[in-house]
């Protein structure tokens, strides 16, 4: 189940609107399922499983064709693999390195894609959780971290993991957005001819 839903959404596109009419920061929300593939881990947990129960097989019923063994373990990694990847059992085989890495990257790649780094004032701004990895990174072009600064930043993204923790992640999301824009509206507020330059919909996957 998604952390962020119909409500939760129009309440972050609300936020972000009311943010960008009082600032020239250009604000894009992602909310996505997960940052990496992470097929390895359930790819060798469920080959280790199947190993261990064709072994168990022959060890207990020695008389059994090896190859009739065989055949009959086919279907079982392909199903061990699939039970494997729901995400409360996937997230127990994924490192914390691995999950930091997997959505920085995420991270990295949504804000060129999107063109954060484009806008006039260099005042581009993500805020992308990743579901899975229960993960937040906050990214700024230049004219708003020189604002926010690295400790700014952490402070926001811990914001958001403890209200993801609470079962609120919108609400989260809201609160450092609006915390964000009252601090942006003093230090860069919107120019007289400002435009919209990117859109204010949540990212989904």
């Amino acid at each position: 189940m998604s952390l962020v839903n119909g409500d939760g959404i129009e309440k972050i596109e609300a936020a972000i609107a009311r943010a960008e009419a009082e600032t020239s920061t250009e604000l894009v929300v992602a909310v996505v399922s997960r940052s990496g593939d992470y097929w390895q881990g359930p790819a060798a947990v469920a080959w280790l499983w199947t190993l261990a129960v064709a072994c168990g097989l022959l060890y207990f019923f020695p008389a059994l064709d090896p190859f009739i063994v065989v055949v009959l373990q086919l279907p079982v990694p392909a199903a061990l693999f699939w039970v494997i990847r729901r995400p409360r059992l996937l997230r127990l085989l994924i490192s914390r390195a691995a999950a930091a890495e997997n959505v920085e990257r995420r991270a990295f790649s949504l804000f060129s894609e999107r063109g954060l780094y484009e806008t006039r004032d260099r005042s581009g701004m993500l805020i992308l959780v990743s579901e899975l990895e229960h993960r937040v990174v906050i990214l700024g072009d230049r004219g708003i971290h020189e604002h926010v600064g690295a400790e700014g930043w952490r402070a926001h993204v811990d914001h958001i993991l403890a209200s993801i923790r609470r079962g609120d992640a919108a609400g989260g999301i809201v609160e450092v957005i609006e915390r964000l824009g009252a601090l942006h509206a003093e230090r860069m507020p919107v120019r007289a001819d400002d435009t919209n330059e990117l859109a204010n919909a949540v990212i989904r996957d």
